[in-house]
């Protein structure tokens, strides 16, 4: 690993500082909860991040083994970087850090960005259970993300869900109504904020296991 100053003192959360409380660090890290990403995505998805630092951030996470590579055999021939299980731990870390700070959230300013994925994150963590499984797919800003929930188990990762009960799409302010300022789900698809294809009782199955407005 990159030689670093650490904090020398014998504690669990100083040593944790050590190995994540780098600038973009545990970004990098929500940025992998939903699946691989090459190393051009995160260098898109993390503006002012320059690709040396990026490359370092990613060699230091490889050291600690929070993070891995596997190569996308042809016709993609690229390289993903992907959470291993050690690095799959900080997702609670990171889904703590997104409650805490959602009270400062308000509207976005005019220098803040944006990313359907980081409202994916968003919404996985807000997941309370549910009393059957449900395979659904929604499509924010021409991304697709397949969510499976069931009992106390979520699924929520990139792409689109082979043949899913439920779709869901629109622009990502209308799935921030939703989920983050508790707009009701159906009064979205009645305005057409939101489209909806699959039964009525599946969307609101889908939003009590969020503890989201149906």
């Amino acid at each position: 690993m990159t030689e670093r100053r650490g904090y020398h003192q014998y504690c669990g959360v100083s040593r944790a500082l050590d190995i994540v409380g780098e600038r973009w660090t545990l970004l990098i890290v929500r940025d992998l909860l939903l699946g691989g990403r090459r190393f051009s995505d995160l260098q898109a998805a993390l503006p002012g991040l320059t690709p040396n630092l990026l490359s370092r951030r990613l060699k230091e996470m490889q050291a600690a083994e929070l993070v891995t590579q596997r190569r996308l055999p042809p016709p993609h021939a690229s390289t993903l970087y992907e959470l291993t299980p050690l690095g799959r731990e900080l997702e609670p870390v990171v889904f703590a850090l997104g409650r805490f700070g959602a009270r400062w959230l308000g509207a976005p300013g005019p220098d803040d960005r944006t990313d359907p994925r980081w409202a994916m994150v968003s919404l996985k963590r807000r997941y309370v259970g549910a009393a059957r499984p449900l395979c659904a797919e929604l499509r924010v800003d021409g991304l697709a993300f397949t969510v499976r929930i069931g009992g106390p188990a979520v699924e929520l990762v990139d792409g689109p869900a082979p043949q899913p009960e439920l779709v869901v799409s629109g622009a990502l302010p209308a799935f921030g109504a939703w989920i983050v300022h508790g707009a009701s789900a159906r009064a979205l698809v009645a305005r057409e904020a939101l489209t909806r294809e699959g039964p009525a009782q599946a969307l609101a199955e889908l939003a009590r296991a969020f503890g989201l407005q149906p």
